[in-house]
């Protein structure tokens, strides 16, 4: 990935303008599934936002866990409150006797 730092494009009818930092991959605990995160900086404020391959949902919870707010000051800031959501519940659920599982990492259907 290039290090250069684009522009945003001056039209009025392009909006919501946002370039790739970064993608990162990890593991959940005993889950082998691979967990994808991608970074984008918005263009016009600096700000960094997310979208991941997959999202949490064990035992306790009715749906699955977002991460609330897709606005940070920084990348450190934007994939720990990704990784904190997902520990968070990770744990709760093997604090409630339950053992970890694929089952519990929804695919995202818009992550390609």
């Amino acid at each position: 990935m290039s290090s250069e730092q684009p522009s945003p494009l001056r039209h009025s009818l392009v909006t919501q303008q946002r370039h790739l930092v970064t993608e990162t991959a990890f593991c959940l605990g005993e889950i082998p599934t691979t967990i994808r995160v991608r970074v984008y900086r918005q263009l016009a404020n600096q700000r960094y936002s997310a979208e991941q391959s997959h999202y949490i949902q064990t035992p306790l919870q009715p749906e699955p866990a977002f991460e609330s707010g897709d606005d940070h000051p920084s990348l450190d800031a934007c994939l720990a409150a990704i990784a904190e959501i997902m520990v968070e519940q990770y744990q709760q659920a093997e604090q409630a006797g339950h053992s970890p599982s694929e089952d519990w990492l929804l695919p995202s259907r818009d992550f390609d």
